[in-house]
């Protein structure tokens, strides 16, 4: 994928912006891992068709644009490896929640964790935020990992806050704020 990154985080692991390109590739990583992305994501099953990935893509790139969400995409190497984004912001509050996953050949490797760390500190950085939040499926260990080797702090359960496919679970609720991310760096 010889694409400009909107993060180059090394010489294997970038960031790119949502754009009509990456389409077929988002597709066919999500396509060839439903059943697994399916236990913790929601949004599987309405990515049935190509069609409905440009339409996501398209959205993102408005949503980019105006300032509601960002997100982007994570590419290792040459492959599409999973998404990390700002999935909501709070203006008046100057917070937002992040969101995130990882193709599963591709975990173990601390690709998530990098991405993450240049996504947060973009945030901070660029969106002046005060915090930023991680809400995690409490049975989904290795995605809580995530914030944890991040420093953010465990600061609740959202009991059964999260419902996937008619059923729910709780999310436990991970936030840090700017003056402990810049303590940490």
């Amino acid at each position: 994928m010889k694409l400009r990154p909107f993060i180059k985080i090394d010489s294997q692991l970038s960031l790119h912006l949502a754009r009509p390109e990456l389409a077929p590739a988002v597709f066919a990583a999500v396509d060839n891992q439903r059943e697994y992305l399916r236990k913790w994501l929601p949004w599987v099953d309405q990515t049935g068709k190509m069609e409905d990935t440009e339409a996501y893509i398209k959205e993102s790139m408005r949503s980019n644009t105006d300032g509601t969400r960002l997100t982007t995409f994570i590419v290792y190497g040459e492959k599409l490896a999973g998404s990390v984004s700002a999935v909501s912001f709070n203006k008046d509050n100057k917070s937002c929640e992040v969101g995130y996953w990882l193709h599963k050949d591709l975990q173990g490797r601390g690709i998530m964790t990098r991405a993450c760390q240049a996504f947060v500190d973009h945030l901070f950085k660029a969106k002046s935020l005060n915090r930023i939040e991680i809400k995690v499926a409490a049975k989904n260990l290795e995605s809580q990992a995530i914030p944890m080797r991040l420093g953010f702090k465990r600061e609740g359960v959202l009991r059964e806050g999260l419902l996937i496919y008619a059923k729910y679970h709780d999310l436990v609720l991970f936030g840090l704020l700017r003056k402990e991310w810049l303590s940490l760096r």
